[in-house]
């Protein structure tokens, strides 16, 4: 557009906010999709030539290939970061994230969940009904926690969710929404059992390690005795 003055047809408030008269234009496009636009504008009037239009489609060519880049980049380290089967975040993730929160906050509590006679859904329906069932537990726990907290699977049958300045009777709590949930909603039916343990920055020795291994004691008591409860550490763990 070489005088905006002299257009009658198609208002715009880019021009009018910022006072301009000459408008050039070229699609953002990533993969294909046009994702966007680059619109250059001039207060004075024919101030654009045909080189600075081209010159301007070239480099919206270089940034739509820069934006494809990044966005690839981002879903690779999406996928590096989650379980694929699950979509919950993979256990280095969640090892990493709690060290950070232990840097900086003060307590949290870490659940960690086990489906209740797993191999036998497998050998009953079949690895693949075994993976649905998973995925089932998987979402239960995702829509039933806060949006800060970090749910991953710690491997096979096993979740974890670690709940960030959350004491462990607090957390027993979510995990009763989870317990009960799962029961209720899941098919064909299955239960779990859950541990949990918390730390604290007055705790004599902070670490990942600790917070699972007194969590993962907690949730053998759960599976010893009788399975489809929760389990909280106790001072035998520690």
């Amino acid at each position: 557009m070489s005088d905006y003055s002299l257009n009658g047809k198609v208002p715009s408030k880019l021009m009018e906010i910022t006072h301009s008269q000459s408008l050039i234009a070229s699609p953002l496009t990533v993969n294909g999709k046009v994702m966007g636009a680059i619109l250059l504008t001039h207060r004075n009037p024919h101030h654009f030539s045909y080189d600075n239009y081209r010159l301007l489609q070239t480099l919206s060519s270089h940034i739509g290939l820069s934006v494809s880049n990044a966005l690839l980049h981002a879903e690779l380290r999406r996928m590096a970061n989650r379980d694929m089967l699950t979509d919950m975040y993979a256990r280095h993730y969640l090892d990493k994230m709690i060290q950070q929160y232990q840097v900086n906050d003060f307590c949290g509590s870490l659940i960690v969940v086990d489906i209740d006679e797993f191999k036998q859904v497998n050998d009953t329906y079949g690895h693949q009904k075994g993976d649905d069932i998973l995925r089932q537990v998987s979402d239960i726990v995702k829509s039933s926690i806060r949006e800060e907290d970090v749910p991953a699977r710690w491997g096979g049958e096993e979740l974890a969710v670690y709940m960030p300045q959350l004491g462990v009777h607090q957390a027993v709590k979510v995990a009763e929404v989870i317990r009960s949930r799962v029961a209720r909603e899941t098919s064909p039916s299955v239960t779990i059992s859950s541990g949990i343990a918390e730390w604290c920055w007055t705790d004599p020795q902070v670490s990942v390690d600790s917070l699972f291994y007194r969590a993962d004691m907690a949730l053998y008591r759960a599976k010893n005795s009788g399975r489809n409860q929760i389990q909280m550490e106790n001072i035998n763990d520690m």
